[in-house]
């Protein structure tokens, strides 16, 4: 291949790629908020794709990732460590906690769901201020395995995915 062939074929697959890129954005959302509409309406959390003559090539799952425990008062969370372990204090021209310490304290507040937390030296339960637990957003994962992708290049390349809405390419990329 030339090099002129091979800058067609970059300015050609660029353009594509920036249509279909917008279009997934927008079709993903579209997606997400159905999933989350079916979660509150039927408890449904995962469907097949599938393609026109109905054979399965994937999923799509709504992700609701657990709360994790975070920082939310810095001052209240070192205090509080200054109080009970002074020893994981670095002192500076600024008062922190030592990251190593406060990542085990996370870790372990994450793990039980609650900002309380067990000293497994002492057994004594401590409020631990400053931090809260945080929820995440859920979020949709998409899984089509190797077979799948192979039936939808398959579909493709036999035309059979006219029902798929394509983007229109406009005259100066505008979608």
């Amino acid at each position: 291949m030339s090099l002129k062939d091979t800058a067609r074929t970059v300015a050609v697959l660029s353009t594509l790629h920036a249509a279909i890129g917008d279009q997934l954005k927008t079709a993903k959302r579209e997606l997400e908020t159905g999933l989350k509409a079916a979660k509150a309406e039927t408890g449904t959390q995962k469907i097949a794709v599938s393609l026109d003559e109905g054979q399965d090539v994937g999923t799509v799952s709504l992700v609701q990732p657990k709360a994790t425990a975070a920082v939310t008062d810095p001052d209240a969370f070192t205090a509080w460590v200054i109080e009970n372990y002074g020893s994981e204090i670095s002192r500076r021209f600024v008062t922190e906690v030592k990251p190593g310490f406060q990542k085990k304290i996370l870790e372990a507040l994450t793990a039980a769901g609650t900002a309380e937390w067990a000293d497994p030296e002492t057994g004594v339960i401590h409020e631990v201020p400053g931090v809260t637990m945080q929820g995440r957003a859920a979020y949709t994962r998409l899984t089509v395995p190797d077979t799948g992708k192979a039936a939808i290049a398959e579909a493709w390349r036999a035309g059979r995915l006219a029902d798929v809405a394509l983007p229109e390419l406009t005259a100066g990329g505008e979608s």
